[in-house]
């Protein structure tokens, strides 16, 4: 019985990462014959972005941690696409709103976070044993974002909020601070957000100065962005991490 659970877990997870890696190639690349002429005509760094993700969506695979992480980063990532380009917060370069490519990229983009974290995780809980250690990661979680929003204030204050900041925006942050409260492990929530806003500040600063999307303040990238990165791909781990849970049981089985 053991042997054959092992051998479905095989399977399964084989076929979430052939999954992942099409949407990765079809949605990420624009197709086969799209992906491979921008991987030859900008040298080696789309090579390299292409290992990264690859390897961060591969390394330990798990078909009943993956799906539902991907799944949580499609839905609260369309929410928020949503929100964003409909209130003219970013735009994207061909005015879809969202673009529908987008969602099945936040799936991705919450693996790669999640999974980056892993290799992090041990040492933030050995420093976090200490009150002083514990202290200081919590309140990162509101002196990071305060202080981007403090960096740009003023290409913030510049820009006319009126009906933007709507019931969507509240209705986000809340089920934002709801689900970053759910499950709380600061460990391992330090640790998503601090590389959500490394992965996050490292694909908007790609996007925005390719020209992908822009945003309403016209900065490449708006630093105000980066902690708001972490605190979605923390919030969405728990969303995932709730679905887990109903689906496979608590211990993902």
């Amino acid at each position: 019985m053991k042997i054959f659970r092992l051998h479905q877990q095989f399977i399964f997870t084989a076929l979430a990462d052939l999954g992942f890696i099409w949407v990765l190639v079809h949605y990420g690349m624009g197709g086969i014959k799209n992906g491979w002429l921008l991987l030859t005509s900008f040298g080696w760094l789309p090579w390299a972005l292409l290992g990264m993700v690859l390897f961060l969506l591969l390394y330990r695979s798990d078909y009943r941690s993956d799906l539902p992480l991907f799944l949580a980063g499609l839905a609260l990532g369309y929410w928020g696409e949503w929100w964003g380009t409909t209130r003219g917060v970013w735009t994207y370069y061909n005015g879809a709103t969202p673009p529908d490519y987008l969602p099945p990229l936040w799936g991705l983009g919450l693996l790669t976070v999640y999974r980056l974290a892993g290799f992090l995780l041990p040492a933030v809980t050995r420093w976090g044993q200490g009150g002083w250690a514990r202290r200081l990661m919590l309140a990162s979680f509101f002196v990071l974002p305060a202080a981007a929003l403090l960096l740009s204030w003023q290409a913030l204050a510049a820009v006319d909020w009126s009906g933007r900041l709507d019931g969507h925006f509240l209705a986000g942050l809340l089920a934002a601070t709801v689900l970053l409260r759910y499950r709380f492990n600061l460990p391992q929530a330090f640790a998503v957000y601090v590389c959500g806003m490394i992965l996050g500040g490292l694909y908007e600063y790609l996007g925005t100065s390719l020209g992908e999307w822009s945003y309403i303040t016209g900065e490449i990238p708006p630093v105000w962005i980066m902690p708001l990165w972490g605190l979605a791909t923390a919030a969405m781990m728990h969303l995932a991490q709730g679905v887990q849970s109903f689906v496979f049981g608590s211990k993902g089985g």
